[in-house]
């Protein structure tokens, strides 16, 4: 190998060598510095030095955010300089910075000529090229939001509705169990016995057997419906 041969190699590894470091430095928790070894004029050997890179400790949005840190990766993939896209993602709006990369990479797919992606990053997002919508689109996506506003009030309602069902359900379950177990046994057995003959002449004999007394006076929605009706007629005005 020629003098001018080594000289090539070392430039390059040198290059090789601070580029990992800046990027390890840059990007992770630990940090290095490196010095070379020397044989005469000739160096034989790197030796490193690792230590904690204090960065780390350092709350940083733009790093810890995987979005944000996409959005950066993003601009500085089309030859933005870091610090540069890292002061664009902190300025704008993510949904601006993403929508400009991904205009650019749609533009460059089909082969239209950009000769500086990066300078045309910057003026979209600080420009906001997005595309402006008609006033015809504009009343369509609000009358597309009143829809799901009202839809939104009347699932809510639905649920109050429900919940208010559910909640007479209970009371009316407890208000006839309490004046069933309230009663002396003998006017009990004499109401269940009237309530058996009440269903047999008002709903199918399918439903009717699920009558057997105690809890099954309110079982299911048809019984305690009818029960709350013949307790009522029954009771003189007790319950």
């Amino acid at each position: 190998m020629g003098p001018e041969d080594y000289r090539f190699y070392k430039d390059l590894r040198v290059r090789i060598v601070d580029m990992a470091r800046r990027e390890i430095n840059a990007k992770t928790d630990i940090a290095f510095e490196y010095e070379e070894i020397k044989k005469g004029r000739k160096v034989v050997a790197l030796r490193f030095r690792i230590t904690k890179n204090p960065r780390a400790d350092t709350p940083d949005p733009l790093r810890d955010d995987p979005r944000l840190a996409r959005l950066v990766a993003r601009l500085t993939a089309h030859g933005m300089a870091e610090e540069a896209a890292r002061a664009i993602v902190q300025a704008h709006e993510p949904e601006l910075v993403e929508w400009a990369t991904t205009d650019l990479a749609r533009r460059l797919k089909g082969k239209e000529k950009i000769e500086n992606p990066a300078g045309w990053l910057r003026k979209a997002i600080e420009e906001d090229w997005r595309p402006q919508p008609t006033l015809f689109s504009q009343e369509q996506s609000q009358a597309r939001e009143n829809e799901r506003e009202a839809e939104r009030e009347r699932q809510d309602h639905e649920a109050k509705t429900a919940e208010g069902r559910k909640a007479d359900s209970a009371r009316e379950k407890a208000a006839i169990m309490a004046f069933i177990d309230g009663l002396p046994e003998d006017e009990r057995q004499a109401l269940e016995q009237g309530f058996r003959e009440h269903l047999a002449g008002t709903v199918t004999g399918i439903v009717a057997k699920r009558f057997e007394g105690g809890e099954t006076w309110v079982a299911d929605p048809i019984l305690r419906a009818k029960a709350a009706d013949f307790i009522r007629t029954r009771s003189n005005g007790k319950w």
